[in-house]
């Protein structure tokens, strides 16, 4: 349930549907609102201080993004997880990723190189930190850095709209991993696949490390599934 987690927003620098879907969308990355729970719209627009027109433009927005699913009479819920889901996600991913960088290292220069080099030391600096919400930017910023060379609109809207689907899954991951290295050596190797501009590796690479992710959710996602089994038999 909704506790006292939300101050009222004061930047008004933004739209106030923009900032009220940044906070929501944070509290159901950060399980602060569980899967499944009931979105309890009232109670929000009183904690945030604002009215019910941003924060259904704000629902309507993570409908969009995959975190809530809106249904008539009922209101809004944040999305389930589960491993089916997940799965289809990570293999539409890989299949497209994959492509993307197989394409886009012919277009890469220097300019982008020193760009994701200096990506992949800020990286190390936030998990080192243990600054996630920095550490997730800057992921979804090295990635799409490589995919831009190719100029295509079209793909990389599809591309960021698999990522918002994804942060569900991946800041999940992100909080429990420790294996931050792992994760940091897998996007050296792909920037040192791209920059020898071998782009069957660096397809490989990237493949690898979205499947390599998907088999750690699949572990915990079981785990939890299991844990949710032996509280229903106590």
């Amino acid at each position: 349930m909704i506790t006292k987690s939300f101050g009222p927003i004061e930047d008004s620098r933004r739209t106030l549907a923009a900032l009220v879907q940044e906070r929501i969308r944070e509290a159901i990355l950060k399980q602060t609102l569980k899967p499944g729970e009931r979105i309890d719209q009232n109670l929000l627009a009183e904690q945030l201080q604002v009215s019910m027109a941003p924060i259904r433009e704000a629902m309507k927005s993570l409908e969009a993004e995959g975190l809530v699913t809106i249904q008539p009479r009922r209101g809004a819920f944040v999305v389930e997880v589960s491993i089916s889901d997940m799965d289809n996600l990570y293999f539409t991913r890989g299949l497209i990723e994959g492509e993307a960088i197989f394409h886009a290292v012919p277009r890469l220069n220097e300019n982008h190189f020193t760009a994701l080099q200096n990506m992949t030391v800020a990286m190390r600096h936030a998990t080192a930190s243990n600054d996630i919400n920095t550490y997730i930017a800057l992921n979804r910023q090295f990635h799409t850095h490589i995919y831009s060379a190719l100029d295509n609109a079209h793909l990389l809207q599809v591309i960021q709209m698999l990522w918002e689907r994804s942060e569900l899954y991946r800041f999940r991951y992100m909080f429990v991993t420790h294996d931050h290295e792992r994760i940091h050596q897998e996007h050296d190797d792909i920037l040192a696949a791209c920059r020898s501009r071998d782009q069957e590796l660096a397809k490989q690479r990237a493949i690898d490390h979205i499947t390599l992710t998907q088999h750690a959710l699949h572990d915990q996602l079981k785990g939890d599934e299991s844990h949710r089994g032996e509280y229903h038999d106590q």
